[in-house]
């Protein structure tokens, strides 16, 4: 049973990895590969990216055209170029990443969706769509935004007030976007579901340990109190009789002389000897007494 388990998990990891060389094929180089067997690839999504990076670089540099001058980063101070210099290349590489460069993604992730998985189908699908929609507005505002500039048409004299709203928040949407179903298509893989399988196991495999853990810990502190009171049964056993003779003993010579016996043992002595006195002439004469 444990080496059904075990090959049961290797043959878990093996498709994981799988699924990974899968994700990681999804690069530059399969941009090109699928470029030089779908020309028309490149050119529509390339040619969609030059104008959205154009539109992007202008929100940045901030050109003003006033009686047929522009101006740029609207002012002449330092600070102002050099914000609007960041601002614009940070549009204009955001806006083919998360246009042209979406559409491409959702493309391949929608091909290399797990089989028989209709919630990737579903998110890849409608992110493409979506994608594509957001990439054809910001490109159509973008080359309305270049042609207000130059002041061709009449009917593009002054930027139109929703291609402003539009390219300030397509770029906090699409990523807001682009992150809820990278995450939604990642939770519905297979790979993810062998994860969430696999932490299901490991959490059980846990709670399991420390139940046995804790049962362990119980076990020993009955063995420590029944050892414990073993012990003190066969210490009270040897020792018990030995301490109460020495109490009784202590007691009883208190007892003994409450009841007087050592006047009484006093009693029964035999009397001294009297020590004879010396009379005062013996004394002189130097003779003692017999």
């Amino acid at each position: 049973m444990e080496n059904k388990k075990h090959e049961t998990i290797r043959e878990r990891v093996e498709k994981r990895k799988a699924e990974n060389r899968k994700i990681k094929s999804l690069n530059f180089s399969s941009f090109l590969i699928d470029v030089k067997h779908n020309p028309m690839i490149l050119i529509g999504l390339g040619g969609s990216a030059l104008f959205t990076s154009l539109a992007g670089l202008l929100i940045g540099f901030a050109p003003h055209r006033a009686d047929g001058v522009i101006t740029f980063f609207g002012g002449n101070g330092v600070a102002d170029v050099v914000i609007g210099v960041f601002f614009g290349i940070l549009y204009a590489m955001m806006f083919p990443i998360l246009g042209e460069w979406g559409v491409y993604y959702w493309h391949k992730k929608a091909s290399l969706r797990d089989e028989g998985n209709p919630w990737q189908a579903w998110i890849s699908y409608s992110m493409l769509t979506l994608t594509a929609i957001f990439m054809t507005i910001t490109a159509v505002f973008a080359s309305t935004i270049l042609v207000s500039l130059l002041g061709t048409f009449t009917a593009y004299v002054t930027i139109p007030r929703s291609a402003q709203v539009w390219t300030v928040t397509i770029i906090p949407v699409g990523l807001a976007l682009h992150a809820f179903a990278n995450i939604w298509y990642d939770h519905k893989s297979r790979a993810a579901e062998e994860r969430r399988e696999l932490e299901r196991e490991l959490q059980t495999t846990e709670l399991e340990a420390e139940g046995r853990i804790r049962q362990a810990k119980v076990r020993a502190k009955e063995l420590a109190a029944i050892a414990h009171a073993e012990e003190y049964e066969r210490i009270s056993e040897n020792e018990a009789r030995v301490a109460g003779k020495d109490k009784a003993r202590m007691a009883w010579n208190h007892d003994k002389i409450e009841l007087g016996a050592e006047k009484v043992v006093e009693m029964e002595r035999p009397p001294r000897a009297p020590v004879p006195e010396v009379v005062e002439h013996d004394r002189n004469n130097g003779s003692h007494p017999s």
